[in-house]
């Protein structure tokens, strides 16, 4: 009960204390309770894109062994004005297959979007999880659409790939390949050079002071098409209770 009202807590205040870029792993751990900062930061050619920035502050709680629900605030820099209150996102992932070897979920969120000229969005996704002694391979296949007035009525089509090898490389260092693509509308995909694919590697390592798990990530991206970045550092802190 603890854990609960904690949780209540840090969704309504945790912000206060202040990507993008992830792939959402399937498997869910029933009463886990989770604080986490990620983001990225873009170098480009395109003075538009270049030193672009992006945070999002994250809490999660594990309902059940099947049910997690999650928190975010996105906030980014935009060309007028250096940091600005981007969307809200309220997320809840069912967990509906799990063995040793393969796990799947359902997950899905709503965003509340703050920019005036844009509506809100819903976003679907499939997440499953492939695992043996050598690697951990997460995929996401997202599906997003705006709702509302300003809608488009096309529904968006992206793929969140991450294969992670378990033996450290140093220490309790562990390495990773990671990618991202957005394809454009489902019905109707972008040309190649028009589609955002970004692919790169990732460090990660887990510390444990005293009853709290501390994770940390740091990536590299680069970018294969002209719609994409040129290069893009990632990072992930996350504090599980």
């Amino acid at each position: 009960m603890a854990k609960f009202f904690f949780f209540l807590i840090f969704c309504f205040f945790g912000f206060q204390v202040s990507s993008h870029h992830k792939s959402y792993s399937p498997r869910i751990k029933e009463g886990r309770i989770s604080a986490e900062w990620r983001g990225h930061f873009d170098i480009d050619k395109n003075s538009e894109k270049n030193k672009g920035h992006h945070h999002v502050l994250e809490s999660e709680y594990s309902w059940t062994n099947f049910w997690q629900s999650e928190l975010e605030f996105h906030i980014s820099d935009k060309s007028d004005t250096p940091l600005d209150w981007e969307k809200t996102e309220l997320q809840n992932q069912v967990q509906i297959f799990d063995t040793s070897v393969f796990a799947a979920a359902l997950y899905f969120s709503y965003n509340f979007v703050s920019q005036s000229n844009k509506g809100d969005e819903i976003e679907y996704k499939f997440l499953s999880e492939f695992n043996n002694d050598i690697f951990v391979f997460t995929s996401n296949f997202i599906f997003e659409k705006q709702v509302g007035k300003s809608a488009s009525g096309s529904t968006e089509f992206s793929l969140s790939n991450y294969l992670l090898f378990e033996k450290p490389i140093y220490k309790q260092f562990k390495f990773g390949i990671i990618g991202f693509t957005e394809f454009g509308q489902i019905s109707d995909f972008d040309t190649y050079h028009n589609q955002e694919h970004q692919y790169g590697f990732q460090l990660e390592n887990e510390l444990l002071f005293k009853d709290t798990e501390v994770e940390w990530v740091v990536g590299y991206l680069n970018g294969f098409t002209n719609a994409s970045s040129d290069h893009t550092i990632l990072w992930n802190i996350e504090l599980e209770f």
